[in-house]
């Protein structure tokens, strides 16, 4: 690369990594990103906006053809790797790559063919091999600190979310054996790099299969043994609940050293010249030592980076995918990769993953997933629910087709649809409510619609787009198609529950202190403002349900309405937890808003939605650790204390100038725990709704049934 010349980066995939490569991108003086190329025009869009990235594409042969770009960072899913990297190669363009290189070893070896014959660069993150205490480990190995090496155990326990929420579409869940491809990579490299080349033998052992929707399977927990020579190899994946730990531990003659990737330590215990008695003293205190002090100088830096005094990338996973990109250019300047970053490196994870694939019997690829078998619709569609495929989307759903509706629902992923909707015969349109297209086309032939959707983000700006703007969209095309009733389900976040003496009804405004520092609760509002308004000016039959505390089948029992949880063995009660809750039964929520689509003259109104109040967040967690066999570790937490605290994140996020850093509001900390009485008789009254309020039942159907769902 030329004195004084750019490199002219573009960013391929709008997904969850693509923050991350761009903030290590913005850290090199020489890189000028021109571009993002994402199917999903909007994401692109919106993340080009949000980080001043200047053009946008949906079709990377434009994109190449536009930009004279020097790299492309492939963020793209693994299965398409070879097809979206091989264009980009055939431009002349250099390649960095998200692991793994590719899905096959066929894939792998002809895309570095082809970057050997056009004289190009490919790079693979495997963003783990940057981390210092990797590093630490790496240099003790080769030094001979440890000596001999004697085991290698490399271990990945954390939870796989989508196994209980989806994305079900997602190309890793389409086999059981994808995981290997997508996941395992970070730890099958880690293996390769130390060793110095791949095992020499290997066994393999499955367990604990969960089933999915479609049909789809996939196993929870994986062990893998081998042999290097006489050292033995051990590799263990556990993708359930539970207390994360990501690590490696070597043995060796002289000395035994752990790399912690989930706390960022690294300790390494060797004899030293103390009698016996002193020595295994020094060999606990010592690594304790160095374990405190790697803890304070992560949360310091942590701490100073968000006060914007040392510049950084974030926290060590964010500055281990930093060091990555910024090895590479380095590499890439100089004319050499770092062995970490090398096609090579990334050939040979793959191949590891195809050996472990070649040793237990499951299938690896299904080109589409055997649909279970779809009971044909009842009736032709004349209720659109948005958002049917959620919590409360389902029991709605189940709801509408037991009055004899005929449903169609539109849905992000239908083949995430569980199969106990499908069996309905719901019909299911693939499209977003951010996306008006999709909203048109899923309207035809539709009398009522329910929008249940919502926008995501962490600011104002980004639910307004993500929430807000399409909220009235959909609003304005039912209009424009004449649709009988538009239902918005919004929250009773925007209330101010915190107080003993007020009873919240309709009538009660939403609390402003609580917009101003919650932009969900303010999207809420704003949407409940915008659809009366069209009611007022424009006849738009809409109706608004704010539920409660909703509980019931299919619903998480770590419910962040009753308490709040910062790790699922931890909840954070807020004030003594003794204050009755507005809870409701999921299944009740779906009966109000069934009958609502027959009741007469409703048109501008809203509906508060919760039972009698008759538990307590002490009351929930008692019976939750007593369902559920486990203990959950308490914490009081007072309104002043927390405030204060929220007070003390304020203030460092002010001197390190974040522009979203919004004052606390009292109120937002106050109203959670819902001291004040919710009154539900209008939705009583005028639909004839009679939710469940006897506290056995509420116990049974809303905390045991979703705990046993949980911990099956």
């Amino acid at each position: 690369m030329a004195e004084g010349h750019k490199a002219k980066v573009a960013l391929l995939g709008a997904g969850y990594i693509v923050d991350f490569h761009f903030s290590a991108l913005r850290l090199l003086p020489d890189i000028e990103v021109r571009a993002i190329c994402d199917l999903n025009r909007q994401r692109a869009e919106h993340f080009a906006q949000v980080k001043g990235v200047p053009n946008v594409y949906t079709e990377l042969g434009e994109m190449l053809a536009r930009e004279q770009l020097d790299v492309v960072h492939v963020l793209t899913p693994p299965h398409i790797h070879f097809q979206t990297s091989s264009p980009i190669i055939e431009a002349g363009v250099d390649i960095m790559s998200e692991k793994p290189l590719c899905h096959t070893v066929n894939y792998c070896k002809e895309l570095r063919e082809r970057a050997s014959t056009k004289g190009r660069v490919i790079g693979v993150a495997h963003n783990f091999l940057y981390m210092p205490v990797y590093e630490k480990l790496v240099n003790d190995w080769r030094n001979g600190r440890l000596g001999q090496i004697d085991q290698i155990d490399i271990v990945w326990n954390k939870e796989l979310g989508q196994l209980r929420g989806g994305p079900f579409g997602t190309w890793m869940l389409q086999t059981p054996t994808n995981i290997l491809f997508e996941v395992a990579p970070h730890s099958f490299v880690h293996l390769i790099h130390l060793l110095g080349g791949q095992p020499d033998s290997m066994t393999v052992d499955v367990h604990d299969k969960v089933k999915l929707p479609q049909g789809l399977e996939f196993y929870r927990q994986w062990e893998i043994r081998g042999w290097k020579g006489n050292t033995s190899i051990r590799i263990r994946f556990s993708f359930i609940d539970g207390y994360p730990e990501h690590y490696i531990h070597v043995r060796g003659t002289n000395a035994v050293a752990r790399a912690d990737f989930e706390h960022n330590t690294y300790v390494c215990q060797a004899h030293t010249a103390l009698p016996y008695d002193v020595d295994h003293y020094a060999n606990v205190v010592i690594p304790a030592k160095d374990a405190f002090l790697q803890a304070h100088s992560t949360l310091g830096h942590f701490l100073l980076s968000k006060m914007r005094l040392v510049k950084s990338a974030g926290g060590p996973y964010a500055q281990s995918i930093a060091r990555t990109v910024a090895s590479f250019y380095e590499g890439r300047k100089g004319g050499t990769l770092d062995e970490r970053i090398t096609s090579e490196l990334g050939q040979a994870a793959v191949t590891l993953a195809d050996r472990v694939v070649r040793e237990i019997d499951l299938p690896t690829q299904v080109a589409s997933p055997v649909k279970p078998p779809i009971k044909p619709p009842v009736q032709k569609p004349t209720v659109l629910v948005i958002g049917g495929t959620g919590f409360i989307g389902q029991s709605l759903v189940r709801r509408l087709c037991k009055a004899g509706h005929g449903v169609r629902i539109l849905a992000r992923d239908p083949k995430s649809c569980p199969a106990e909707l499908r069996h309905l015969g719901v019909e299911l349109t693939k499209g977003d409510f951010t996306d008006p297209d999709a909203v048109t086309t899923a309207l035809d032939g539709i009398s009522s619609v329910y929008h249940l959707a919502r926008g995501f983000g962490n600011t104002w700006p980004e639910y307004l787009q993500s929430d807000v703007n399409p909220t009235r969209k959909v609003a304005e095309l039912c209009l424009e198609q004449g649709i009988e009733r538009l239902f918005y389900i919004s929250s009773i976040a925007i209330y101010n529950a915190g107080k003993k003496s007020l009873v919240i009804t309709e009538e009660t405004p939403p609390h402003p202190g609580i917009m101003r520092v919650s932009p969900y609760a303010r999207s809420k509002v704003e949407n409940e403002r915008i659809l009366f308004d069209l009611y007022q000016e424009k006849k738009l039959p809409v109706v608004i349900f704010r539920p409660g505390i909703v509980l019931g089948h299919g619903g998480s029992p770590y419910h962040w309405g009753v308490v709040a949880w910062p790790y699922n063995s931890v909840c954070r009660i807020w004030g003594g937890g003794n204050n009755k809750l507005p809870i409701v039964l999921v299944d009740d929520v779906a009966d109000a808003m069934v009958r609502a689509i027959d009741a007469p003259d409703i048109e501008g109104e809203s509906y508060n939605l919760a039972s009698l109040p008759c538990i307590t967040a002490n009351e929930y967690i008692d019976e939750f650790e007593q369902r559920a066999g486990i203990h959950i570790k308490r914490v009081l937490t007072s309104n002043w204390r927390y405030y204060i605290g929220e007070m003390a994140k304020w203030a460092i996020k002010r001197i390190g100038r974040d522009p979203n850093a919004a004052f606390p509001s009292y109120a937002d900390i106050q109203c959670r725990s819902f001291a004040s009485v919710f009154d539900s008789s209008k939705a009583q009254h005028q639909l004839g709704w009679q939710p469940v309020s006897d506290r056995e039942t509420l116990i049974r159907e809303g905390l045991h049934v979703p705990i046993d769902e949980f911990f099956k």
